[in-house]
Order: C-alpha cells, then structure tokens, then sequence
C-alpha cells in the first residue's frame, strides 16, 4: 500500500500547477468527545492573496474514500475552512464546520488526504503516518507548525493546548499560534524547496 501512495505521490505532484494555495494544516482523525463518525474533521489555508472557492474541488485518498465538494466552499485569502464528517455541531463534539462530507473516512492509524482542484490538479496533499514519524493522537488533532512541508510528519504536533466544544483538544477553523511563516513566502515557493 505505501508503494501504492509513493508513486500516487509522485503521479500527483507531477501534474501540480505552480500556484497551489491551499494547505492542510490540521486534521482530528480520532476524536474522543464523540464517535470518530461524528468527529472528524481537517482545516484548510489559504496562503494567497485571493479567495479560493473549492467547488467541485475533489479529496481523495489512496483507497476508495473520496467525495466531490459540491458547494461553494470559499476559502478567504489567510483564512480556513474546515471539512467535518459531520456538521452539526450538537453531534461532532462543538466543530463549526464548513461543509460535511459524505463517503471519506479519516483512519486512525495511516491515512492520506489529497485535494484536487476541479480541473484535475493537485493542490496538497498529506500522507500520515499512524505514529512512526507523524503524531497519533486520541481526543486530540494533528497541526502543522508551518515549518517547511507539511507533508512531512516532524512539522506536526499533538495539540495539547487549546481545546473546543466537549473537551477535545484542536482548534478549528483558527491557528492560534498563527501562520506567519507562510505569509512571507508563498505556499508553492515553500512546496518547490521540499519537492
């Protein structure tokens, strides 16, 4: 399988327009307020200067789990949009989610999440490992630290400072401790040095 992901990778990489905006900077694949049915979610960034809307946009991993977003999801220039398994925030643990998707499950262990825009490019993608070299966590997130790839498992962290909703430690939507490393340096100049 990790074979597989390798040249999927690489296949995806190849085909990346130059201006790819759009990082993954937290993912809640194991939640413990609630069922990881009802918990999950990731965040998006947008390092550009424009808004991005992601309609039609497609998230994907190396398995079967993919879904089509199929509403104008925007995300605003320096801003986030989370994606949640589901959205209701009575059910997911206090997620105020952006969109809820359908057929896309985050494993606990190693997982991947890629984002094609809608003309078939590849806009980021992140490959976790399960706890060889990414964080594993319970009840808590994964977040990139904005240092450098983040496909890469050392630039992320067990949140183990801020919490929401029922108790599980993430911020959504949010990064308190602020991506300013990003805003000096475009996102595809920082994807380009770690090609």
């Amino acid at each position: 399988m990790r074979i597989i992901a390798t040249v999927v990778t690489a296949m995806l990489l190849a085909a990346a327009p130059a201006s790819s905006d759009l990082i993954i900077t937290e993912i809640m694949q194991n939640p413990s307020a609630v069922e990881d049915a009802n918990g999950e979610w990731f965040e998006i960034y947008n390092s550009g200067s424009s808004p991005v809307d992601m309609y039609n946009y497609y998230i994907f991993d190396v398995d079967t789990d993919d879904f089509y977003v199929t509403e104008h999801v925007v995300v605003p220039s320096h801003g986030f949009v989370v994606f949640a398994r589901n959205a209701n925030i009575a059910e997911n643990g206090g997620v105020e989610a952006d969109y809820e998707w359908s057929d896309f499950i985050l494993a606990n262990g190693a997982d991947e999440i890629y984002i094609n825009d809608d003309e078939g490019y590849l806009m980021d993608h992140v490959v976790y490992d399960g706890g060889f070299s990414w964080p594993d966590p319970e009840g808590a997130s994964m977040y990139y630290d904005w240092s450098g790839d983040n496909n890469v498992g050392s630039a992320w962290h067990e949140e183990d400072l801020y919490t929401y909703g029922l108790g599980d430690y993430g911020s959504p939507g949010s990064d308190p401790r602020g991506p300013s490393p990003v805003d000096q340096l475009t996102w595809s100049s920082i994807k380009a040095l770690y090609k």
